[in-house]
């Protein structure tokens, strides 16, 4: 039996791909995603030749014989009432017939001029690919299950709504499954009027039990449920959907973004349904920005084709991503919480240590570039940082990780992320001998220092409660908060790195300073970010907040002083956010 069937898609970067049941575009805005289902559309509905933007070549399967194409999809010419043979679809956009026309015997129907069909592709794109592809655009979606006029004759399906009604004839019941599925996702069910004779349209109501068979009959009660016309774009872009692939018998469904009007969980549903919809006789190709619609797919299989476009600097880059790494993403319960998944759809991704870390740096970015989306991933701590990175990298997505100076603190943690950076042992090596030396330097800060530092700190600290010991509760309540955060203080005057923690780079001599900044240079160019001024609450001290180790007061006060500084390459932290900003988008985007 014959299957239409795209079996490669060459894209302008000379990467070619064999799509499977399912194939699903990704990547941010922009970048080129809905240009290659047209590009595609293009190719294998349409009799002219054309070159294609981002997608330069189609193939599909071809049949053996004329007749093998007719018992398997029905295709066949029919006289009409002039006599004249005809050849009558549904266009590919599904909101219009497309006819052919032709005089005499139509010659070209014989099987005696199948070869000539078979070699020529644009003959065969005239005659078959309309009648094997469906483009659902999100331009047209809204209009598919929109009233129309009944058909003329036996024949004709010039709308959905009249291929709707001709299934409903066949042992399949059709409007049962949409309106299962309808009711699942909005809560309402949903029902074909056709009991005026000359139009067709859709009903909307929370039961329609007890309708008679007759349309004579149910003509009044239909009238009293609103028109699926009347309700909201969601409804109606998901009922096109489903009234689209549960109806037409297309081999071959390019969807634009099938999640658009719909909320999170609605879109969830429809991905699970395109899921589901696969298979090996029917191809979906789809272009998303939705996770939750990639999620609802890969809750239903795996067997799914992911290609991950990019645009920098006008040029179109693809990536084939594994299905396990997107697997991992999906199930490993870090990685999902984290909303790493979402990364995906963004340009590039800023991976950090903390939510704190992840706003501060957001609005920053925002303040010098408000053109450019970048998504920020919180890791929780330094030593997921690298994990998340290294899993983006493998995804062909433009990522950053930014960690606090103190990561040089420890070889092995410091190792692991230099092991993500695709760096050769040599330089390893060389990076880990710097490490040594800075950390060498930081223990030189003789014992006796920080314990005479300590001594004073809590000497101020008893010094304090002492001077609380007639006053109001009130008082003593605010003096037990500000002990927690001196004992903090404290905590943190009896490590060595506590100088290097809070003032980085500065803290070092002249010559280690030499030696950071060829190791941060190195890094950065990989991806990864040292923050040179020590840590996240070191990076307004020019702008008048102090270094704290209080986080929640110190990221409060950033977070309203942020947006009233004026941007200063020269200055921190500016300097530090263009260096990422450069690293991911380049300098002439």
């Amino acid at each position: 039996m014959y299957t239409y069937k795209l079996t490669h898609i060459l894209f302008n970067d000379g990467l070619k791909i064999i799509p499977g049941n399912i194939t699903v575009i990704i990547g941010p805005n922009n970048a080129g995603k809905s240009r290659v289902l047209k590009d595609i559309a293009w190719k294998t509905t349409q009799d002219k030749h054309s070159q294609g933007i981002v997608v330069t070549d189609v193939e599909w399967t071809y049949p053996c014989s004329l007749q093998e194409i007719r018992d398997t999809y029905n295709v066949e010419r029919y006289r009409d009432e002039n006599g004249n043979w005809m050849f009558r679809t549904l266009a590919p956009e599904l909101d219009q017939e497309h006819n052919i026309g032709g005089g005499g015997e139509w010659p070209s129907w014989y099987e005696g001029n199948f070869q000539y069909l078979i070699e020529n592709k644009l003959q065969f794109v005239q005659y078959f690919g309309r009648s094997m592809v469906a483009f659902l655009t999100t331009e047209n979606r809204l209009q598919l299950v929109k009233e129309s006029a009944s058909a003329n004759h036996e024949r004709q399906e010039a709308t959905l709504l009249q291929a709707l009604y001709n299934a409903e004839t066949s042992d399949t019941p059709v409007e049962n499954d949409i309106q299962k599925l309808v009711k699942r996702a909005f809560g309402k069910e949903i029902k074909l009027d056709f009991t005026v004779l000359q139009k067709l349209l859709l009903r909307v109501g929370d039961s329609f039990s007890g309708i008679p068979l007759d349309p004579r009959h149910a003509k009044q009660r239909m009238s009293q449920y609103d028109k699926l016309d009347d309700h909201g774009d969601g409804i109606r872009s998901f009922v096109g959907i489903l009234t689209a692939f549960l109806t037409i018998k297309r081999n071959v469904f390019l969807i634009d973004e099938p999640e658009a009007f719909l909320h999170p969980p609605q879109a969830f549903r429809i991905g699970e349904f395109l899921a589901e919809q696969a298979n090996s006789s029917r191809q979906i190709i789809l272009a998303t920005h939705s996770t939750d619609l990639l999620r609802g797919i890969l809750s239903k299989t795996t067997d799914v084709t992911i290609l991950r476009i990019d645009r920098k600097n006008e040029t179109n880059s693809f990536h084939l991503l594994e299905p396990n790494h997107l697997q991992e993403l999906v199930n490993d319960p870090l990685l999902s919480s984290a909303r790493v998944l979402d990364g995906l759809f963004y340009p590039g991704v800023v991976v950090v240590e903390a939510d704190s870390d992840a706003r501060f740096y957001q609005i920053a970015c925002n303040k010098i570039r408000n053109d450019i989306d970048f998504h920020f991933v919180n890791a929780d701590n330094k030593q997921t940082v690298s994990r998340i990175t290294q899993t983006y990298r493998k995804m062909g997505v433009r990522c950053a990780g930014i960690v606090d100076f103190d990561v040089l603190n420890s070889q092995a943690e410091f190792e692991k992320h230099l092991g993500c950076l695709d760096l050769s042992q040599d330089k390893i090596a060389h990076l880990l001998s710097i490490r040594k030396n800075i950390a060498e330097a930081a223990r030189e800060i003789p014992a006796d220092e920080r314990l005479e530092n300590i001594k004073n700190q809590i000497t101020t600290l008893l010094s304090s409660i002492h001077e609380t010991q007639d006053q109001s509760l009130a008082a003593k309540e605010k003096l037990l908060r500000q002990i927690e955060s001196r004992a903090n203080d404290i905590a943190n005057s009896t490590k060595s790195w506590k100088e290097f923690k809070e003032k980085g780079r500065v803290a070092l001599s002249a010559e280690l300073q030499s030696q950071f900044d060829i190791l941060w240079e190195t890094c950065a160019q990989k991806g990864l970010f040292l923050n040179p001024c020590g840590e996240l609450e070191s990076m307004l001290v020019q702008q008048g907040i102090a270094y704290t180790t209080d986080k929640k007061g110190w990221i409060t006060r950033a977070l309203q002083l942020l947006p009233r500084l004026e941007v200063n390459d020269n200055e921190y932290p500016w300097r530090f956010v263009k260096a990422i900003q450069k690293h991911l988008v380049g300098v002439n985007q």
